[in-house]
């Protein structure tokens, strides 16, 4: 049931290095990243954790999918990375009983945080739906935000 508290904040974190880190360390910290979202949004007082996930992709083009469902915000991850200077990370929370701001900040604050630990820069994309409220259906019934009526 989607009630009124209810958030679907997605962002598309594009995190650059200093130099080659391996990839082992980046799936470390693409975990380590969501596990701490997970439990800051918790902390932050909200009232259930529906998912937190996330796609990692590498320049080389691999890519690593992490997701938190529990709250002890264990990441559960699939994929391989490899070594790489950058990282896009795409980001969506879906949770109760926070606000967008409270959400955002927290997704920034703790990106940064897992980052700066090996050098990472962290620039923040905002992808906020054009109209959230379309969200509420099946995820597979996205196809209609790609008409564009003239």
């Amino acid at each position: 049931m989607i009630t009124a508290d209810f958030i679907a904040y997605a962002a598309r974190l594009h995190v650059s290095f200093k130099g080659q880190v391996a990839a082992e360390d980046l799936q470390g910290l693409v975990s380590k990243t969501i596990t701490d979202i997970a439990l800051s949004c918790l902390e932050a007082g909200s009232s259930l954790i529906g998912h937190i996930k996330c796609i990692a992709e590498v320049e080389s083009g691999k890519f690593v999918a992490c997701s938190v469902v529990s709250h002890d915000g264990k990441a559960k991850c699939r994929g391989e990375l490899d070594g790489s200077r950058s990282l896009v990370i795409v980001i969506n929370v879906l949770l109760y009983g926070l606000d967008r701001e409270k959400v955002e900040r927290i997704v920034i604050e703790q990106a940064r945080k897992v980052m700066a630990s090996k050098g990472g820069k962290v620039e923040l994309e905002d992808l906020a739906h054009e109209d959230a409220r379309s969200c509420e259906h099946d995820e597979n019934d996205h196809a209609h935000e790609h008409e564009h009526h003239h």
